[in-house]
C-alpha cells in the first residue's frame, strides 16, 4: 500500500534518497583561493557601535549582475535591520558603497535572508521564521520585496523623485506556504526553530519568471510564479520539492546557473547540527518533484585555514554568487554571516 499523506510519501521517498546520497562518492574538499577579499571602506551603519558591528556581520544574501560598463554590481541583504547595500566586485576586492537602500519601514525586523535578480527585477525575501531565541512569531519577516533594476547602472531604477521604480512588497507567501500539504504543519505561529521545525527561508533564486525559495529548516525548495505572487487577486500555483543534502543540512543559498541551480548547503536549524555539520555545494536540475530528490554533490568546503580578523565573530557561509561558469566548474564568491562585510571568499567548484 502506498503512503496516504504527502508527509508520509515524503518520508518514504526520503529513505530512498538517503540511500542514494550515501552511494555517491565522497566529494572533493575545496579551500578558498586567495584568502578573504578586502572590502574597501567597509559598510557604515548609523547605529550604536555594537549594533553597527553586529549588522556588518550579518550579510545573508547577495544578487549580482553586470551593468552597461561590465562592472559586477551587487545588492547585499542583511538579516539585521531593514536596509540593503550596494557593492561592486573588481580585482578580487569588494567596494562597499555607503548609500543605504531601505527595503521597508523601520517598524520591525525584516530578517532578510535571500536576494536574487533576473536582470529586470531585484528580489529580497524575509526568513518568514519565528524569532530564534524566544520562538515569538515575527510577522515582519513574512515579506517578499521586488523593484526594477536599471540596466545602465546595475542598481535600482529610480524615478525623478528618487523613488524605487516598480517597488512592491507582498506578504502572500506565508499563506501560500500554509496552503501546501508539505509545509502547512510547519508554517504556523510560534514555531521554534530546531524543535518544531518551523519554516526558515534562507535561499532565493529566480528563473523564467519563477521564484525559488530555499528552506533551511527542512531542505526543500518552494517555487512560485513571481507575477502571481505580487498580484493580490491572482491565484498562486506552487510546488514543493524536498531535497536530500546530507544529515543535518539545509539550504543556505542558491542561484540559477546554466542548466539548473547551484546550492550552498549547511547546518539546518537543529541545535546539535550547528557544530560538526559542514558546508557543501550541490547542483540540482530544478525539476519539481513531490518526492525527495538527491542533488549532485559537487564539493565540501574546507574553511580551516580562513583567518578571522579583529572585527570578525565566526564564519557561517550564507550567500553565494556565481562569478563565472565554464564547462568544468563554477567560479563562486561566498559571503558569511559572522564575518565583517560578509568576508568574501572565492572558490572554484568542480561540476
Amino acid at each position: 500500500m502506498q503512503p496516504s499523506t504527502p508527509l508520509a510519501r515524503t518520508a518514504a521517498g526520503l529513505l530512498l534518497a538517503v540511500a542514494s546520497v550515501q552511494a555517491q562518492s565522497a566529494p572533493p574538499s575545496i579551500q578558498p583561493h586567495g584568502g578573504l577579499w578586502p572590502v574597501q571602506a567597509g559598510f557604515d551603519f548609523e547605529l550604536g557601535k555594537k549594533k553597527a558591528l553586529k549588522t556588518r556581520q550579518s550579510v545573508s544574501g547577495i544578487a549580482c549582475s553586470l551593468n552597461a560598463r561590465q562592472e559586477r554590481v551587487c545588492l547585499l541583504a542583511f538579516d539585521e535591520g531593514v536596509e540593503a547595500r550596494w557593492a561592486t566586485l573588481k580585482n578580487e576586492a569588494m567596494v562597499a558603497e555607503p548609500t543605504p537602500l531601505p527595503l521597508r519601514d523601520n517598524t520591525g525586523e525584516l530578517d532578510a535572508e535571500g536576494a536574487a535578480t533576473d536582470g529586470h527585477y531585484f528580489y529580497v525575501t524575509g526568513s518568514h521564521s519565528a524569532k530564534r531565541n524566544s520562538c515569538e512569531s515575527n510577522p515582519h519577516s513574512r515579506h517578499v520585496i521586488r523593484f526594477q533594476r536599471d540596466p545602465a547602472t546595475g542598481r535600482a531604477l529610480r524615478s525623478a523623485s528618487a523613488a524605487l521604480v516598480g517597488y512592491a512588497d507582498t506578504g502572500r507567501l506565508w499563506s501560500v506556504m500554509q496552503a501546501q500539504p508539505e509545509l502547512k504543519a510547519f508554517a504556523k505561529e510560534q514555531a521554534c526553530l530546531g524543535t518544531t521545525a518551523g519554516v526558515n527561508i534562507e535561499g532565493l533564486a529566480v528563473r523564467d519568471g519563477r521564484l525559488y525559495f530555499g528552506l533551511r529548516s527542512m531542505a526543500a525548495v518552494l517555487a512560485v510564479d513571481a507575477d502571481a505572487l505580487f498580484s493580490p487577486s491572482a491565484a498562486v500555483q506552487a510546488t514543493v520539492t524536498p531535497l536530500v543534502l546530507g544529515t543535518g543540512r539545509g539550504i543556505r543559498d542558491m542561484e540559477a546557473v546554466d542548466k539548473g541551480f547551484l546550492l550552498l548547503a549547511g547546518p539546518d536549524d537543529v541545535e546539535v547540527h550547528q557544530r560538526g555539520v559542514g558546508w557543501t555545494f550541490a547542483w540540482w536540475d530544478g525539476q519539481a518533484s513531490p518526492t525527495p530528490v538527491t542533488p549532485k554533490l559537487l564539493a565540501s568546503l574546507d574553511l580551516s585555514k580562513v583567518k578571522l580578523r579583529d572585527c570578525d565573530k565566526e564564519i557561517k557561509p550564507e550567500a553565494l554568487t556565481v562569478l563565472k561558469e565554464t564547462p568544468s566548474s563554477f567560479e563562486v564568491l561566498v559571503l558569511s554571516d559572522g564575518l565583517c562585510d560578509g568576508g568574501p571568499l572565492a572558490f572554484t567548484v568542480p561540476k
